[in-house]
């Protein structure tokens, strides 16, 4: 925490900010371990003070024993953090742009119009996009309980059983093999529902020779994992088995030639310049991939927008999908980290696209 906490007050220093009042959940555990639900930081120079109400305050006090505890009445109660900023005669306090909201801040600045506010940007986020190697030990554990629950449940899926029934046995098999919480709802969609590159899972009834997609993934520790497969009951047609090799050649081609010092864009591009040559360009409506760590979507960008450059110890998804309206969609998702020789993927399952 303190190592995050210097990186914190040099880029505080960079942007001329005395103190940044820290609101957005993963980051207030990012930099001070608390995982209650009620609480916000203020970094300083020279201080770190966290604020929580009466039901976190023991709680606070023992995952960060490097802050000074405050209690407020609510977590929205913001005053206690600029009556101690006035009070030590600092002049410009910084907030996170993307987590505080406007009424938020006109309440803020209403009460206290002598401040002199300013905001930031992916701040912490900027730093989270790099992971410790106990950050990718969580993430690859996560990916683990994953791959154990998909293997568990994919016995289930047969014709005749729901999508909603898949999703309820995956996330029991998810909560019995470690999983704190599900990152994100669990998405099973099968037949012409596999176009939907978010269908959450329905009544649906899965028939034999239709494509089905499962998206989902784990938490432990605090960390997430994200992995998707498609595969079809029985013996695919041919349409469906060219455009599975397609995406498939998509991941193989990303795996192989991710490096350091590339732009996300270029990745992305790599992959979507395939499609184009095999008539699928126009069916890719998403990026490449996204950043995964304390949530299941954050920094690198692997998109035609994505400007940053990839860096060793980033942990990405790599998940090209092809979705065509009235017939169906196909995605394979892995979860990866770059290491110095390159991708290690951290997904284990096969690809198998035949199942039964």
């Amino acid at each position: 925490m303190e190592q995050r906490l210097n990186t914190i007050r040099r880029k505080m220093i960079e942007k001329n900010v005395d103190a940044f009042l820290i609101t957005h959940r993963p980051n207030v555990f990012y930099l001070s371990g608390f995982t209650g639900t009620s609480g916000f930081l203020l970094v300083t120079s020279t201080d770190v003070l966290l604020f929580t109400d009466f039901r976190y305050l023991e709680q606070a006090g023992e995952q960060a024993p490097a802050f000074e505890i405050i209690k407020v009445d609510s977590s929205a109660n913001y005053s206690p953090a600029a009556q101690f900023f006035l009070k030590k005669g600092l002049k410009t306090l910084a907030l996170e742009e993307a987590h505080f909201s406007l009424r938020e801040y006109n309440q803020f600045k209403g009460s206290h119009p002598e401040l002199d506010i300013v905001s930031l940007y992916n701040f912490v986020e900027e730093i989270r996009v790099i992971k410790e190697e106990k950050e990718v030990g969580f993430i690859a554990a996560a990916a683990r309980i994953a791959d154990l629950a998909f293997q568990n449940v994919l016995p289930l899926i047969k014709p005749g059983v729901s999508e909603i029934e898949v999703a309820y046995e995956l996330e029991y098999q998810l909560r019995k093999g470690g999983s704190e919480k599900l990152p994100f709802e669990i998405i099973v969609a099968s037949g012409e529902r596999s176009a939907l590159p978010h269908g959450v899972a329905g009544k649906k009834i899965i028939n034999a020779g239709e494509l089905v997609t499962i998206d989902f993934g784990a938490e432990y520790g605090g960390y997430c994992s994200d992995m998707t497969r498609t595969f079809v009951l029985g013996a695919p047609n041919q349409k469906q088995q060219e455009i599975y090799d397609v995406v498939l050649q998509g991941v193989e081609m990303a795996t192989r030639s991710v490096r350091a010092g590339q732009r996300c864009d270029s990745v992305d591009g790599l992959v979507r310049e395939f499609f184009e040559k095999e008539g699928y360009g126009a069916y890719f409506g998403h990026g490449l991939g996204h950043g995964v760590g304390l949530e299941v979507h954050e920094l690198p960008t692997l998109s035609p927008k994505g400007q940053e450059l990839l860096k060793e110890m980033m942990v990405f998804t790599i998940e090209p999908g092809i979705y065509i309206g009235g017939w169906g969609g196909i995605r394979i998702e892995d979860l990866v980290v770059l290491r110095p020789e390159g991708l290690q993927i951290l997904s284990e399952s096969g690809k198998e696209f035949v199942l039964g």
